[in-house]
């Protein structure tokens, strides 16, 4: 009778399997002299002395302020072997992989070419998300087939001698689909993808978005396994009334190994001596005193600006703006009756900008009426 009853209970019950012997971790113990006698190879470094060859680290920025730039620039001047990138000593040269999201291939089609010129650069390969959306099949990382998908394409790449130094993905809000972005367990299966990458001797650098706070978007468990995080700002509006194109401060949150002495500065996308685009730090050093840059605005500007479009150009207050008129009209440099610059005013501009204005005629007689 009590045969039968445990047959039906069992009948009705799902099918269970008994319970798995819990695995061995002992073979993976090791006492701190193993360890230290272990035949361990010395970490080695991608760029300066924070980004791991094997290495995860994430990018983040506002979006529109030139993340993508910076990741483009960054993966250019490793496939280029650069000898620097912003500072940053560059100390392998090698083939990048760049995953994008979001871009159209026309978009990125202008962009290397900006960065990296007609000749082109056969380390620098491309996994265009346009092509991947009209075949129906953008990646997602969040799904175990993409990922062995994407093994598969390395292990391609490696067969050809193209096994990259750097992957970029760009970025995760393009990237991953059908998940809450701010729920840690959903973002565990992405990580463990990452840190699996990492562990196959890849250095993977994800792109994402800033939340309202200026950090990183999303699950903070994203941040835990990184090497390192690079943060891009806004700079002041001061700072960037005469650039035109991408301009940012970089910052590093988190460093893992040792940080670099350069970790907060000032960049632009500044056009080189080729004609090319190229990321360019702006030395703090230099900076412009704001009469000075009020007396440019001045000059560039068809006729005198008035004190709001002096305070709409730099974010200041109308009360600054006089106060810096005043200024430059007691420092001679500047005429508030006619509303004009004067020659002293020439030759201070020509002395902080000499690469955008010629020097004055009696410049040279001016320095050489100083004694000293």
């Amino acid at each position: 009778m009590d045969e039968d009853i445990e047959k039906a209970i069992r009948a009705v019950m799902p099918n269970t399997q008994p319970a798995s012997e819990p695995r061995q971790l002992a073979p993976y113990l090791l006492s701190a002299n193993e360890l230290l006698n272990a035949d361990i190879n010395p970490k080695k470094f991608l760029l300066s002395t924070f980004v791991p060859l094997a290495g995860l680290g994430m990018l983040y920025a506002p979006r529109g302020l030139g993340k993508s730039w910076f990741a483009m620039s960054l993966a250019a001047a490793i496939a280029k072997g650069d000898p620097t990138f912003l500072g940053w000593q560059v100390h392998e040269q090698g083939d990048v992989l760049f995953v994008d999201g979001e871009m159209s291939l026309s978009d990125l089609k202008e962009r290397l070419l900006s960065l990296i010129g007609d000749e082109g650069c056969p380390a620098f390969h491309v996994m265009p998300s346009e092509n991947l959306y009209r075949d129906g099949c953008p990646i997602c990382l969040d799904v175990p087939e993409e990922h062995q998908a994407i093994i598969q394409l390395l292990t391609f790449m490696k067969d050809r001698g193209t096994d990259p130094k750097l992957i970029v993905l760009d970025n995760l809000s393009t990237l991953r689909r059908g998940i809450d972005e701010n729920d840690n367990s959903q973002a565990q299966m992405l990580l463990d993808f990452l840190v699996k990458l990492r562990h196959m001797g890849y250095s993977i650098l994800v792109v994402h978005h800033t939340n309202k706070k200026g950090e990183q978007r999303g699950a903070s468990i994203l941040e835990v396994p990184l090497d390192y995080i690079i943060k891009l700002k806004s700079p002041e509006r001061v700072d960037t009334a005469f650039q035109k194109n991408a301009s940012f401060v970089v910052e590093l949150p988190k460093v893992r190994n040792k940080r670099p002495l350069n970790d907060e500065f000032k960049c632009e996308l500044m056009e080189n001596h080729s004609g090319m685009l190229e990321l360019t730090r702006t030395d703090p050093s230099s900076e412009v005193p704001e009469d000075i840059l009020l007396l440019r605005f001045m000059k560039e500007s068809n006729q005198a600006p008035t004190q709001r479009a002096c305070r709409d150009k730099f974010g200041w207050a109308l009360g600054k703006v006089n106060r810096l008129m005043k200024h430059l009209n007691e420092d001679g440099t500047f005429d508030l009756k006619y509303r004009a610059i004067t020659q002293l005013g020439e030759f201070r501009l020509h002395e902080y900008f000499p690469e955008q204005y010629e020097e004055p005629k009696g410049y040279k007689e001016y320095n050489e009426s100083f004694p000293f």
